[in-house]
């Protein structure tokens, strides 16, 4: 039995969960439920909220970090050693973090002036993911190590939803621009994202939100 993932017919947080599935050849389902669904669905769901993954040999997971940092134990994918771990541990973290404040901003915040100044701070953020890239190599590969991270698809998915507010947000960044160009032509990443499904779904919705996950 292969691994199940459900979640809403939005990206959100089981974007970055996909990406590293697909990018790795590791067979799931990918049950999108909708929020009709999701109201008969909740009580029976570890924790009350979306995503969770089946990991076909009894465990069932929620949390999208515990469920990418499981895959990632299970395929090779949190570093070389514990110094690395502790650095992926940290990107992630900042990467929550981050990926939290611009949640309210963006998406909760109904003043547009506090969202503009929010969107004029944002680069100073983005500096230091730049820093950390920069500091592995130069920038040119991945953010710890010389291999693929899960983190590095947290990252990823994260400067992607920046993307789709404002096209040129990463302009002051070129590292990270780089960075992000590099995933999204990683073969496998860049045939899902020409899917009819990927483009048909969008970053975050009502759905997700109404769960207060997204």
């Amino acid at each position: 039995m292969g691994y199940k993932l459900t979640y809403f017919p939005v990206r959100g947080r089981a974007e970055a969960i996909r990406y590293i599935l697909k990018d790795n050849d590791i067979a799931f389902e990918d049950r999108r439920v909708t929020f009709a669904e999701w109201t008969s669905l909740k009580p029976s769901v570890p924790l009350g909220h979306l995503p969770i993954m089946d990991f076909g040999d009894g465990l069932v997971l929620a949390e999208s970090v515990a469920i990418l940092r499981h895959i990632a134990r299970e395929h090779d994918l949190y570093g070389s050693d514990n110094k690395e771990k502790a650095l992926i541990d940290q990107l992630a973290d900042t990467v929550a973090d981050l990926g939290a404040n611009i949640l309210s901003q963006l998406l909760f915040q109904k003043d547009e002036a506090v969202k503009a100044a929010f969107m004029n701070e944002l680069p100073k953020a983005l500096a230091k993911f730049e820093g950390l890239l920069k500091s592995n190599s130069g920038g040119s590969g991945f953010f710890i190590g010389n291999k693929i991270c899960w983190a590095d698809y947290t990252v990823f998915y994260l400067l992607d939803n920046l993307l789709t507010k404002n096209p040129n947000v990463l302009d002051t960044v070129p590292l990270l621009k780089g960075f992000h160009g590099r995933i999204a032509a990683r073969p496998k990443i860049a045939s899902y994202r020409r899917t009819e499904l990927f483009q048909k779904s969008p970053a975050t919705g009502p759905e997700a939100m109404a769960t207060g996950k997204n």
